[in-house]
């Protein structure tokens, strides 16, 4: 008798941890994204950027927004990467952004964000998500 009360409660353990309501589950946003075709528009109407050509990859093992921007000559680099991140944040949940930029010709990167803008990275830079499309201020 003990054992079937034993193997009911561990059943019970285990399905409990099994909720497919997907609250508090990984990957669940708390909040409703920006559509992808939105934070595009936002990106490409930025001021200081002359083109962009933006996508959301969801192959395995990616998770990440993507593509190419062209910055305008007299654009604050830095500031403009910045806020394109900050917009980006307020997508789908737990995103990498892999965002190449260039300036006349050269290639720019974000250097408030060392390394490759990761999950963690970009949480530490701009809050939890979704964001309000702000970059802090430094």
């Amino acid at each position: 008798m003990r054992w079937r009360l034993l193997v009911l409660l561990l059943a019970a353990l285990v399905l409990s941890g099994c909720r497919t309501d997907g609250s508090d589950g990984p990957g669940k946003a708390d909040y409703t994204p920006v559509p992808d075709d939105t934070l595009f528009s936002q990106v490409a109407a930025l001021p200081g950027v002359e083109r962009a050509e933006l996508s959301y990859n969801d192959a395995f093992p990616d998770n990440a927004y993507g593509g190419r921007v062209t910055l305008s000559p007299d654009a604050d680099a830095q500031q403009t990467l910045d806020t394109i991140n900050a917009t980006l944040r307020q997508g789908r949940p737990d995103v990498d952004m892999t965002i190449q930029a260039q300036q006349g010709g050269k290639a720019v990167r974000l250097e408030a964000i060392k390394g490759p803008t990761t999950r963690i990275a970009l949480e530490k830079r701009y809050g939890p998500q979704p964001g309000d499309g702000t970059p802090p201020t430094d």
